[in-house]
C-alpha cells in the first residue's frame, strides 16, 4: 500500500512541478539573494613586499558583493523517496529528494584595496575583479507529510542539508601595479573563501527560499482511485 500512496504522491508533486519551478525564482529574489548584495569581506596579509626602506606586510581589504545568478535555479526533480505509515493510517511521514541546476553561472564582483607601509612609505592600490561560478547544482533531502481521508494530502515539503556542487570556479582581478606579485596568493585566498564559506553561505540562504516555494505551493490534494 506505501507504494501506491508513494505513486500518488509523486505523481502531485510531478504535476505542481512547474508552478514550483515559477515560485522559486520569486522567493529567491523576495528574500534578497539575487542580487544578493553583501557576501563577504574583512582582511587578510596576503604576503609581503620589498619596498626598498623595509620588507611590509601586504594586506588586501576585500569586498565580495552583488552575487547574481541565484534566480536562474530550476528543480529538476522532487520525489518521494521513502515512507513510513503511523499505526493510525490516517497520516504518511517519509523523505524527498530534490536535484536543482542554476541555469546560469553565479557571478560575484570583488573590490577593496591593497596596501603595505612602513614609515612614511604606505602605498596602495584599489582591489577591481570578479567571481565565476560555473555548473552550479543542487542535492538535498527533506522530509514530507500527507494525510489519507476521503483523498491523499501532501501537506507539507520541507527541504534540508543542500549540498552544492560546481564544475569550476574562476577568480579573475586586475592588475596590482606596485602588489603584481602578489597577484596569485591573492587569487588563491579568494578562491579558498569561495569554495568554504562562500559557498556555505550559498546553500543556507537557497533552502529557505525553496522552502517558502514549496510552503506557498502545498497542501495539494489527490484521489486515492
Amino acid at each position: 500500500m506505501s507504494n501506491q500512496f508513494q505513486d500518488l504522491l509523486n505523481a502531485l508533486i510531478k504535476a505542481k512541478l512547474p508552478d514550483i519551478n515559477t515560485a522559486v525564482p520569486l522567493a529567491i529574489r523576495n528574500r534578497g539573494l539575487d542580487p544578493m548584495i553583501n557576501v563577504t569581506s574583512g582582511s587578510q596579509t596576503i604576503g609581503s613586499i620589498n619596498l626598498g626602506i623595509c620588507t611590509a606586510d601586504a594586506t588586501a581589504s576585500y569586498v565580495l558583493q552583488n552575487l547574481n545568478g541565484l534566480s536562474t535555479l530550476r528543480i529538476n526533480s522532487l520525489a518521494i523517496t521513502s515512507i513510513v505509515a503511523p499505526k493510525d493510517g490516517l497520516s504518511l511521514h517519509g523523505t524527498v529528494q530534490l536535484n536543482a541546476t542554476v541555469t546560469s553561472n553565479l557571478g560575484i564582483h570583488l573590490g577593496g584595496s591593497f596596501r603595505a607601509g612602513c614609515g612614511f612609505l604606505k602605498p596602495s592600490v584599489g582591489l577591481g575583479g570578479n567571481v565565476t561560478i560555473s555548473s552550479v547544482s543542487i542535492n538535498a533531502t527533506g522530509d514530507f507529510d500527507a494525510t489519507i481521508g476521503n483523498q491523499i494530502c501532501l501537506t507539507h515539503i520541507e527541504i534540508s542539508h543542500p549540498g552544492l556542487n560546481y564544475g569550476g570556479v574562476n577568480v579573475n582581478i586586475d592588475g596590482l601595479g606596485i602588489f603584481n606579485s602578489l597577484l596569485h596568493p591573492l587569487e588563491g585566498f579568494i578562491l579558498g573563501l569561495v569554495k568554504g564559506p562562500i559557498i556555505s553561505l550559498i546553500e543556507g540562504a537557497v533552502t529557505p527560499a525553496i522552502n517558502n516555494a514549496l510552503n506557498g505551493i502545498f497542501p495539494q490534494c489527490t484521489s486515492l482511485a
